[in-house]
Formats: C-alpha cells, structure tokens, sequence
C-alpha cells in the first residue's frame, strides 16, 4: 500500500488541548432568570401527574379541617369548666379532640405517600428528558463543558427540585390552608383581637422579600461552585495517573482549595441571610403574642370575651403565625430548588445537533475514497485551526497527518466523522459530501481509536460490540484477534 505524510501547518489554538476546544472550568456566575419563567416552566412537568396533586391537596384540605377544630375544641372544654363542670359534654370534647388528631395523622401518612409518587414520577420525567437532550447535543457541547458540571446538573440540580416538590410543596399547601383556616375562625372568635394579630404582618412580609431578594443570586451561584467542584473532582479522578505522573499534587490541592472555598464562600453567604431568617420571625411572632395577650386580657377583664375564647384565640394565632414563618423557610428552599431548574432548563434549551439533509443518503458500498477540498474549520471564532485544507487519499492508502499539538491533527479526524462540519470547504466520502449522508451511516463506516479510551460496565463481549450490539460471537473474536487482545482475554476467569 502507498504511504503518504501530510503535514499539517502549525497553527496553535488557545485553550484547546487533546484535539479539542478547552473546557470551561471556571465560567463566569450568570445572573438568575426570572423565578416566574422558570415555575411556569416546571409546571409544565407538575402538570402530567395534576390527578395525584389534587388528590394531596384535598388530603391536606381534610387534614388541616380537622386539626384547625382541635383550639375551637379546646375553647369550649374551658368555658365549659369555667360555667360549670358538665362531665359528659367534657368527655364528648375530649373524645372529638382526640379523633381530630388522629385523622389529621392518618391523613398525613397518606398524603406523604401519594406527593412522594407523585413528585417521583415528575422527577422521573425531567432526568429522562435532560438525559435524552444530553443524547442529542453536538459533540461540541461536550467540549466546552466539563463533565462533573453535567453530572452535577443531573445529579445535585434535579435532587434539589425533587426535594422541594416532595416536601416543600406540602407544606406549602399545608401553610396557606392553615393560615387561611386559621384567620377565619380568628375572626369568628374576635374581629378586634384579629386586628391586633394583623400588627405584626407587614414586617413579616417585608422581612420574606428582603431576604429573597438576596438569596435568589446566592443560591444560583451555589449550585454553579458546585458544578465547577465536581467538575474539577471528576477530571482530576479521571487523570489521576497523569497527576500523578506529573508530581502535580500540591498544584492540584491549591487549586481544589480555591474552588472549594469559592464555594463555601458563597454557600456561607447563602445560609446566613436565609439563617437570619427564622430568628428574626420568632421576634415579631413574640412581639405578635405579646400584643395578642394583652389586648386579650383587657377584652377579658371588661368581660367581653371569656377566657377560653383567650386561649383558643392564642392557639388560632400561633397557627396563623408559624406557617408564615414555615412560608417563609420554604421560599428560601424555592429559591435552591429555582437555581437547579434554571440549569437545567439551560441544558435542555442547547441547539441540538442538526439533523440530517431530508435527501441525505446512506452509503451501502463503501470503497474509501476521502478528499478535502479547501477546508477551514476553527472551534472559537478569530482562531482557525485549519486553513484551506485540500488533499485526496484514495482508497486502500494509508495516510499519516504528522504535526505538533494543536495543528489540527484530531480536528481532521473530527471533521472526516462529522463530529463537526467544516466552517468553509467541503469533506467528500467516495465523493458524497459528508452533509449529504446520513450522520449514523458515516459514523458507522469508520473505525476510530482516539488517544483516549474508555470501558463501559458491563463484559468485554459488551465493549467490543458497542457500536454493533447485533455482531456474533464469531465477528467479536475475529475483532479481537485483529487487535491482538484475544489470548489474553481466554486467559481471564470469565473470559468474554
């Protein structure tokens, strides 16, 4: 067989190494999106399991129905003590009282099995659908975003949403219902003692959205240090040998150290405003009980209200008060639970690969003629890697492309396989021009053994046939052998 060399021109390309562009390991934080967008967004997935949601939330109606009778109950046990000790309608209380509670658990039980289908299901649906978005992007994506910050976008970002609509969005059903629940009996109770409750509730809204306001950015910039970190672990893992090799310990443990404490700076920063929160709640909800007692003892000394419409008022009011802060709490939760959904909806918004000409052809005869006419291809714009790149192999040659790192050695291998289109020029494969045949039929026709490799789970059998997963036994041995693995394989336990 005829040999020829190509040289290709230098022409080094910066931040791109091991024949691609370089990865982002330190991208700048980007701004969060508006939360609304982004709610109506995951509604879309919430809305597919709607019949279970529905389901929890009469649960919740029920549950919070019979827990908000347990202070009216108590109210009437006192006053009935307080007129005059009657042991049956006492008993009669008590035995009501003690049914309420015991509903309000069963149907606690019940709710929490059904949100935790019912949120699984969504969850399920939104990792199926990232995982078959990463499936369908170009290879370019995949060389400008490091692999640990995927991982943690399918990981860390989607457990976050899936622990805000199992739990958060319970007990956010559970505080409106108790607070609206809880300021109608008030008002039956006591309009002016209702009014005196209310004091207290403009600073609890105020103090809601300031703190929002504030760890909105925070938490979306969390979860970004976190997928840097991971993303930095796991190339790190990935190339231990070459660290190793390298006696790059101590640089490699300064720099995990600035991207972990790039982290825990801004996560530190995240949980002390959210922190700050339910501290200061407490006040104001004393402040509100304080006000309450007051104002409570003075209708009640001039006889206008008895003193267990007192006591049950108090209860109705700590009601009222501790699912505000619990809302409170929650849309810090939110505010996570927002960040990791932008990043996934970042990913599932990505331009997928193009698809294929609607005339693009298969090749059933393959003879193996390749020819670049006037190629230039660059990975970031300004910086070309290749320039007017022309040159034929024929079929049955062996073509060696000799150059230093950088001069676009792997690109050329890249482009014949259409990972990437050439940004000029044209690619012909037995002189079809590689747009005009279809992608899974070109990638199919070649054999590639890229510098670096990797094993998938599974068997030896499994990995030899990975793009072939119909090839016989016969066909795997026979590739085996071409490769000079087979006797080595026979050796092992288990052999394929």
């Amino acid at each position: 067989m005829a040999r020829d060399e190509i040289r290709v021109k230098d022409n080094p390309l910066k931040n791109v190494g091991m024949g691609g562009p370089g990865k982002r390991m330190f991208a700048p934080i980007e701004k969060p999106k508006q939360m609304k967008k982004t709610l109506v967004r995951l509604w879309s997935y919430v809305r597919e399991e709607r019949k279970l949601f529905i389901l929890v939330f009469f649960l919740v109606v029920l549950g919070n129905a019979a827990l908000l009778t347990a202070p009216y109950l108590i109210t009437r046990a006192i006053d009935t003590i307080a007129l005059g000790l009657d042991l049956d309608i006492l008993l009669g209380i008590v035995i009501v009282l003690v049914l309420a509670y015991l509903v309000d658990g069963i149907l606690t039980i019940a709710q929490g099995f059904i949100m935790a289908k019912a949120s699984q299901r969504v969850i399920r649906s939104l990792r199926d659908n990232l995982f078959q978005k990463l499936l369908k992007l170009p290879i370019v994506f995949f060389d400008t975003n490091t692999h640990g910050e995927l991982m943690s976008r399918l990981t860390n970002d989607i457990e976050n949403v899936s622990t805000t609509i199992s739990s958060s969005s319970v007990q956010l059903m559970h505080a409106l219902i108790t607070v609206i629940g809880s300021f109608g009996m008030m008002l039956y109770l006591s309009p002016l003692m209702t009014v005196g409750a209310m004091v207290t509730l403009p600073l609890v809204l105020l103090l809601t959205r300031l703190v929002a306001k504030n760890t909105s950015k925070l938490y979306k910039a969390q979860q970004k240090e976190l997928g840097m970190l991971n993303g930095y672990i796991e190339e790190n893992i990935t190339g231990f040998e070459v660290l190793k090799a390298f006696s790059r310990e101590e640089e490699s443990l300064g720099e995990f150290d600035a991207v972990n404490e790039r982290l825990k700076t801004v996560g530190l920063r995240a949980q002390v405003i959210s922190g700050t929160l339910m501290p200061i709640m407490n006040v104001i909800n004393n402040l509100g009980y304080t006000t309450i007692a007051f104002l409570g003892g003075y209708l009640g000394v001039r006889g206008m209200i008895s003193i267990g419409v007192i006591a049950g008022f108090l209860s109705y009011s700590r009601q009222f008060t501790r699912p505000l802060t619990d809302i409170a709490s929650i849309f810090n939760i939110l505010q996570s639970a927002i960040a990791g959904a932008e990043r996934v909806f970042e990913i599932l918004d990505e331009v997928e690969e193009e698809a294929d000409r609607p005339d693009a052809v298969s090749l059933i005869e393959v003879r193996g003629e390749v020819e670049f006419r006037n190629v230039s291809f660059h990975y970031n714009e300004g910086e070309p890697v290749l320039k007017d790149v022309s040159f034929r192999c024929e079929a049955g040659q062996s073509i060696a492309l000799v150059g230093p790192t950088g001069a676009g050695k792997t690109t050329i291998v890249n482009l014949v396989s259409r990972f990437y289109d050439p940004k000029e020029g044209s690619i012909l494969i037995d002189g079809y021009d590689t747009r005009q045949i279809r992608r899974e039929n070109l990638q199919r026709i070649f054999g590639i053994v890229l510098q670096d490799t990797y094993l998938f789970s599974g068997t030896i059998r499994d990995n030899i046939a990975y793009s072939r997963i119909d090839a016989t036994m016969d066909e795997i041995i026979a590739s085996a052998t071409l490769a000079n693995c087979h006797d080595f394989i026979m050796r092992l336990p288990k052999g394929y």
